[in-house]
């Protein structure tokens, strides 16, 4: 059965080009019944991708360009919902994968010794793929091998001879036997051992389970080259939490690079208050994530051209918390959710979500809101003026301690002057 997409859009458009161009248009579901005749004037256009048929009244010398319009209009609509759609998509499976790699740091976090950590990771391979069971190959002076949920002989010796084929070829692979195996590789190093797990509980690999074993795998495999692990998975982790912003940044193209630029104008308060190198990177994480909430806001909204009904501003004034809900259970980044919570709160206490003011709103939602507003000001946008740097900067000074924080805002005009 053929998708039907949205039809709002559609319906907004082809109503206001009619009214522009003066003729009338009536948009009826697919498969309604027509009269036995049109008249000489009236034509019906099937829009199938919309469960929609338009009704056309107009002069009859001007049916066929009229209908080729809206068959066209309809066509690129369908492109950008299918776009829109993709990147949806992608979201999903960027935050799929952050979460895994969130429940391993958590993990590693835990364990005490190399063994402990290898379990982990072979741990949160079988839960991720709902393998029935694994086996983790690790390279060295020795092999080293550990085994995880396989209950007999036969399986253990099965997914041991794949784990060995692999550790040779360096190839992943999947048999007839339904097991999956892939090796494990660090960019400097090669391969340092392969990864082996059983059928899963319930159907067959797909290839998302590969996007997310392959992600897994590369973790796996900068733990054990444990010299560089942790500033290795810092910046896989940075890279990860980029990919899932510029994934929700792009289902609005206007707003793309937003997030990484609110960490770079963070960055100039940072400096100037002096913050530590490891605070900076809290600052950091929190300004790339300060709007991760938009994931649970409708492309209508996200897409809107012009003014938000209030029943949409209402839903968008709440991203701050949906954003807190989204990573709330994520313990690798407690110390940053009243950041992301808060971003929206102004100094004076008219702020939302909760109306806090002044000092009572953390320190680096007091940051971000600065470097937030600043790029909003300076973004295109079709229904308003957009500003120059100087005339944001302008603005920024403006509201200095009524929407901003003054210290936060004195330190960010000072720091934006000096880097002319």
């Amino acid at each position: 059965m053929a998708s039907i997409y949205p039809s709002d859009r559609l319906k907004a458009i082809l109503e206001t080009i009619a009214s522009s161009l003066g003729y009338q248009i009536r948009l009826l579901p697919l498969g309604r019944e027509r009269r036995p005749k049109p008249a000489d004037d009236e034509i019906m256009v099937p829009l199938p991708d919309f469960g929609l048929q338009a009704e056309i009244l107009a002069p009859p010398d001007r049916l066929d360009s009229i209908s080729n319009l809206i068959r066209n209009l309809a066509a690129e609509i369908r492109h950008q919902e299918q776009e829109s759609l993709s990147l949806t998509e992608e979201i999903v499976e960027r935050y799929q994968q952050l979460a895994i790699l969130f429940e391993m740091s958590e993990r590693l976090g835990q364990a005490r010794d190399y063994g402990a950590r290898a379990r982990a990771v072979l741990q949160t391979a079988l839960e991720s793929a709902d393998a029935s069971g694994g086996c983790l190959l690790l390279n060295g002076q020795e092999l080293t091998l550990y085994f995880l949920k396989t209950e007999t002989d036969e399986e253990r010796q099965h997914l041991l001879n794949l784990a060995q084929k692999t550790n040779q070829s360096g190839q992943t692979s999947v048999d007839e036997h339904r097991h999956i195996a892939l090796p494990l590789l660090v960019s400097h190093r090669g391969q340092v051992g392969s990864l082996a797990l059983g059928p899963r509980n319930r159907g067959q690999y797909r290839s998302g389970d590969l996007k997310i074993l392959s992600t897994l795998g590369a973790y796996a495999a900068l733990l054990i080259d444990s010299d560089r692990l942790y500033r290795d998975l810092e910046n896989m982790f940075f890279g990860t939490v980029r990919s899932l912003v510029e994934a929700i940044d792009a289902k609005d193209p206007r707003t793309r690079g937003h997030s990484e630029r609110v960490r770079q104008f963070s960055l100039l308060i940072a400096q100037g208050l002096g913050i530590e190198v490891a605070e900076v990177k809290r600052l950091e994480l929190a300004a790339l994530l300060h709007d991760v909430g938009k994931i649970g806001l409708p492309d209508t909204i996200l897409n809107n051209r012009g003014d938000l009904s209030p029943e949409q501003w209402s839903l968008v004034k709440q991203h701050p918390q949906m954003g807190v809900a989204i990573m709330a259970p994520v313990s690798h980044v407690q110390d940053i959710l009243p950041a992301i919570g808060e971003h929206h709160e102004r100094f004076d206490g008219q702020g939302y979500p909760a109306g806090k003011a002044g000092r009572e709103i953390a320190l680096f939602a007091r940051i971000i809101a600065v470097a937030d507003a600043f790029d909003a000001m300076t973004m295109e946008r079709t229904y308003r003026t957009t500003f120059t740097r100087e005339q944001a900067l302008e603005e920024v000074a403006r509201n200095a301690g009524t929407q901003f924080d003054p210290e936060m805002a004195r330190l960010f005009c000072q720091r934006m002057a000096s880097s002319v």
